[in-house]
């Protein structure tokens, strides 16, 4: 009899703490985490246990039970499957699904990364630099290491980039992102070979990237590059000079400050098209598509001159004479352009005052 008014109250106990230990539970399974609307940033760094990630979030009042949440772990196994990165807890987020986007990487929060067609490699690498949300290694190596970094020994850097919006999780390293990049147009450019016009007068793939480049840094109109693209061939076949003031530029590098002067036509770079015929040694940008394809499939025209008006668009010519007189013309409209824009800012100076 003693013995079961001694057992009585024990199991009575028993039962009370379980039914309160089940209560919690439930609570603590569907319980939000996160109230506020916005949700909640959260970064995991990369070699984070995730017993140290919830003693963090404990810390900083997010997770309210944190033994509870380590029975949570061990019942599902999820110890090893933590993978790192920038999370957005929404409103809403219980512990299991807090779980669930750790170790599965749902609802990692991507960060941005433009490479603008028409840049440089130089202006590819100073853009990464200021990208916060990447892991720097670039800083550390010169050109030639990136490339051999990316497998690609003895390959130049320049225009080998393809022109696009690569997304990364926050930590990711650049060169990771330069590497997709760097497939990206290996990939676009193939393709686009594969299906060039006949009788192009390109031994590979790298030419064809040569002359597209070029056509990124002349053209601003789209339905222009395909022309530019069949003078640039005329000249070619023809064995003439290009003189592509761009490659001049590109030749003089730093020394460039925006305008381009006699003596620098005639100076002997590898890369100025007024000294050397047929192609510069490299890409001088990193094309875009609409360049690759104008490249590759460029108007059957006459055309061998070209002169820029001053309002993006050109002025086209079969012979010396006729590019002469469009290049007189050009200068008169480019200078009643900047007359025009001259007179425009000071009224609008004028009028602020």
């Amino acid at each position: 009899m003693i013995r079961r008014r001694i057992a009585k109250p024990i199991l009575i106990t028993f039962f009370i703490l379980c039914l309160v230990f089940a209560v919690t539970w439930i609570h603590f399974l569907y319980a939000p985490l996160i109230k506020d609307q916005q949700g909640y940033k959260y970064t995991v760094e990369p070699g984070s246990s995730l017993k140290a990630v919830i003693n963090d979030l404990t810390l900083k009042g997010i997770v309210r039970y944190p033994h509870y949440m380590q029975l949570l772990i061990r019942y599902r196994g999820d110890a090893p499957k933590l993978k790192a990165g920038e999370y957005l807890f929404a409103k809403g987020t219980t512990p299991s699904s807090m779980l669930h986007q750790m170790v599965t990487g749902t609802g990692l929060v991507y960060h941005a990364f433009t490479i603008i067609p028409g840049w440089s490699f130089k202006d590819v690498r100073y853009a990464m630099l200021q990208e916060n949300s990447l892991r720097h290694s670039l800083e550390r190596m010169t050109d030639q290491e990136i490339m051999i970094h990316l497998g690609q020994p003895g390959v130049l850097p320049e225009g080998r980039f393809y022109p696009d919006t690569y997304y990364f999780a926050p930590g990711t390293m650049d060169t990771v992102v330069l590497k997709r990049a760097f497939q990206a147009m290996q990939a676009k450019l193939y393709l686009a070979w594969k299906s060039r016009s006949v009788n192009l007068p390109y031994k590979n793939p790298d030419e064809a990237l040569i002359v597209a480049s070029l056509i990124e840094k002349e053209a601003y109109f789209n339905d222009e590059r395909p022309v530019i693209a069949g003078v640039l061939i005329n000249r070619l076949r023809k064995d003439m000079l290009l003189q592509v003031d761009p490659t001049v530029i590109y030749g003089m590098g730093l020394r460039y400050t925006g305008k381009i002067r006699k003596e620098d036509l005639t100076e002997n770079t590898p890369y100025n098209t007024y000294v050397h015929k047929g192609l510069p040694p490299s890409p001088i940008a990193m094309p875009g598509l609409v360049s690759i394809m104008a490249a590759l499939h460029p108007e059957n025209i006459s055309y061998l001159y070209y002169v820029a008006r001053g309002n993006g668009s050109h002025q086209f010519s079969d012979t010396y004479i006729e590019h002469q007189v469009a290049v007189t013309e050009a200068n008169k409209i480019n200078i009643n352009f900047f007359n025009e824009n001259l007179i425009r800012h000071y009224l609008v100076k004028i009028v602020s005052h």
